[in-house]
């Protein structure tokens, strides 16, 4: 059976691989807490020393695992892809193929399309990141009934018969940012909250938990306004611009898309870069520079390179092993990113 490497352990559970080591070794001085979590994630990547997983792995040689993604731009689709990359070449090692089919556009048929090709080319299992609509849904469906197993990752598509979701968990993600909204700009400041799509599952929530939690801090969420700019950079620019002249006083943007650079090129234009507080996701070359140029003001990361990864291990695992996630969702760690610690 392929097992993940120390770096994937380390990576989700937030430790550095020194401490993963020391607890695999069974060695003193570890932080309870630490080794809590590490443990954590050993029993979660079903991590085995044992190298005769090798020789099982010999007969699983020429499997197929397809993996059905958006073509995501920038750093954020970089990060990804890494880990995606990085578990294609462990598991080449094993004679498995992880195919990647990439969607150029959010419509439902193109996926299901996908997920077609990639069945009829002989896919025993399908790791997908996807809206989520009725036609993906029921596809979905038709696979596990199928016997061909689904782990969905960076945004859920529950109701599909998925064995696993692997990502963010986008509610206290929202939480989050509604928290450090609330001490950063007074209770009666309108607040754009732009997400990318609320087919995406992951949006969804995130705007759903902001509004909530700013409501339980005493603030009026109905005096916020919501658009959705699709991750396109024009379409961000155009909406975030209309909203700073519409509401000169306003000084706050919660961007719960990928498409900050639009948001940063419309502050500029209007000469309000570093006075509108922003927070956003997603930790990149492009949202670092915006943290160091005092743009945006903090990050909420999610672990995009395990994202990446985990879904094929996970698959292969269940594949070869037969053995299933001990959670039926995955959540990355979460951590907040500012000027001071981004290049920590």
């Amino acid at each position: 059976m392929a097992k993940p490497t120390i770096k994937m352990i380390a990576a989700y559970a937030g430790v550095s691989r020194g401490v993963v080591d020391r607890v695999l070794h069974g060695r003193p001085n570890v932080n309870p807490e630490k080794r809590r979590r590490v443990e954590a994630a050993l029993r979660d990547l079903d991590y085995t020393p044992d190298r005769a997983a090798r020789a099982l792995a010999l007969k699983n040689k020429g499997m197929k695992i397809a993996v059905v993604m958006p073509v995501w731009s920038g750093s954020f689709g970089q990060e990804v892809e890494r880990g995606l990359e990085n578990a294609r070449a462990e598991l080449a090692d094993f004679g498995i193929e992880v195919m990647v089919r990439h969607c150029a556009t959010d419509l439902p048929e193109e996926y299901v399309e996908a997920i077609d090709a990639a069945v009829a080319a002989g896919a025993r299992g399908l790791a997908i990141c996807a809206r989520n609509t009725e036609p993906v849904r029921n596809r979905l469906l038709d696979l596990v009934r199928g016997g061909i197993p689904v782990v969905t990752f960076n945004s859920d598509i529950p109701g599909s018969g998925r064995m696993c979701f692997v990502g963010e968990d986008d509610r206290r993600s929202g939480r989050i940012a509604a928290e450090i909204m609330a001490k950063l700009v007074p209770a009666t400041s309108p607040i754009l909250i732009a997400c990318g799509n609320r087919e995406y599952d992951g949006h969804r929530r995130r705007v759903e938990e902001f509004s909530q939690r700013t409501a339980e801090l005493g603030r009026d969420p109905a005096a916020d306004t919501v658009v959705e700019c699709y991750n396109d950079y024009e379409i961000t620019l155009d909406r975030v611009s209309r909203f700073l002249t519409d509401n000169p006083d306003a000084n706050a943007i919660y961007m719960a898309n990928e498409s900050v650079p639009g948001c940063a090129e419309a502050l500029r234009r209007c000469g309000r870069a570093g006075q509108v507080r922003v927070v956003c996701h997603d930790v990149s070359e492009t949202t670092a520079r915006l943290l160091r140029e005092r743009v945006v003001d903090f990050v909420i990361e999610q672990n995009l390179y395990l994202q990446g990864s985990m879904p094929v291990l996970v698959l292969t695992n269940f594949l070869m092993a037969g053995r299933k996630p001990e959670n039926e969702i995955a959540y990355t760690r979460i951590h907040i990113a500012c000027a001071e610690n981004i290049d920590i």
